[in-house]
């Protein structure tokens, strides 16, 4: 039992080992730069399971965009990652100022939606009450089947008492 614990100690401290840290790249994307990087990559991801078609419409292709608009190549982007990923505590605070502004921004834009279908409410509402006083008015000169809505006389139809099956069975 003994040389069994011995040998799990072992390998737990065989196990551990030395993690190097991760050297500074060469070209060294500044933390506001990466930010705004992964801001667009998060945008992008979003736009992308939105609507893929609208992407393809307007000619960007999420791939090569980001490297395009900051004039990097994969290599840099990937290293920088790993680079500013080592340090977790930074990397955190970057992805939570990303959070803080994509959620910035939602609200903002969720409240212009707001507004505006507020606004075309109120122009369905009052299109609405327009054509209900047009429509007044022309019933009030008479003019109601203009509107193709003339009132119909209702007719009241009486049943006899019976039902139709006691009908059928007094008739035999």
């Amino acid at each position: 039992m003994k040389s069994i614990l011995y040998f799990l100690l072992v390998c737990v401290v065989i196990s551990c080992q030395d993690i190097p840290s991760v050297e500074k790249p060469a070209n060294l994307i500044e933390r506001t730069t990466m930010q705004e990087i992964i801001y667009d990559v998060a945008i992008i991801n979003g736009a992308r399971g939105y609507d893929v078609q609208k992407l393809s419409k307007y000619g960007v292709t999420p791939e090569t965009y980001i490297f395009d608009k900051y004039n990097i190549d994969s290599l840099q982007f990937a290293e920088n990652v790993t680079y500013y990923s080592s340090d977790i505590e930074s990397y955190k605070e970057m992805y939570l100022d990303i959070q803080k502004r994509v959620d910035e921004e939602f609200l903002h834009f969720d409240s212009i939606a707001k507004v505006e279908k507020k606004v075309k409410d109120s122009l369905r509402t009052e299109k609405a009450k327009s054509l209900r006083k047009k429509k007044d008015s022309l019933k009030s000169k008479g003019l109601d089947t203009i509107i193709g809505k003339k009132e119909k006389k209702q007719t009241i139809t009486t049943f006899p008492s019976k039902s139709a099956k006691e009908v059928v069975i007094d008739s035999l």
